[in-house]
């Protein structure tokens, strides 16, 4: 699943979103990114009570918003360094308990406009889990190109 909190439509499944910046002063930015995500991870076993045990996982794209007072039109944020964390922040169950962010890095690329990408892997277990929002924070060092 990808969401993206520049898209108008998706902009709501975001929540308690912060963002700051600060140059240092050999020119790179410090960036810090956090918020909770509204995810949806429902398992087979939601609607089929005979699904198969084990876990069921699915990948998960965030594409998360710079700061707007960070770039000027025409500018590009590259991620030198980061410090990604994803957390379980609200779930719910009804048999064999499991939940897990089984794994998250940023993105790499050369450089980005106004958003970076934080890539994970989700998992809920197939009897009847959801997983309903999932926590994010990220501190990024780059410098502004442009």
């Amino acid at each position: 699943m990808q969401i993206s909190q520049l898209d108008p439509k998706q902009a709501s499944q975001f929540a308690s979103t912060h963002a700051i910046h600060y140059p240092l002063a050999d020119g790179r930015h410090v960036v810090i990114l956090s918020g909770v995500v509204s995810v949806e991870l429902k398992s087979p076993g939601w609607v089929n009570e005979n699904a198969v045990t084990g876990w069921f996982s699915d990948q998960l794209s965030l594409d998360l918003a710079l700061p707007t007072s960070l770039l000027r039109d025409g500018q590009s944020f590259r991620v030198i360094e980061s410090a990604p964390y994803l957390s379980l922040n609200a779930v719910a169950g009804v048999t064999n308990v499991g939940w897990g962010v089984n794994s998250f890095a940023m993105a790499t690329e050369a450089a980005a406009s106004s958003s970076v990408r934080l890539n994970a892997e989700l998992s809920v277990s197939r009897t009847g889990e959801i997983l309903h929002r999932v926590g994010y924070y990220i501190t990024l060092i780059g410098e502004v190109m442009g």
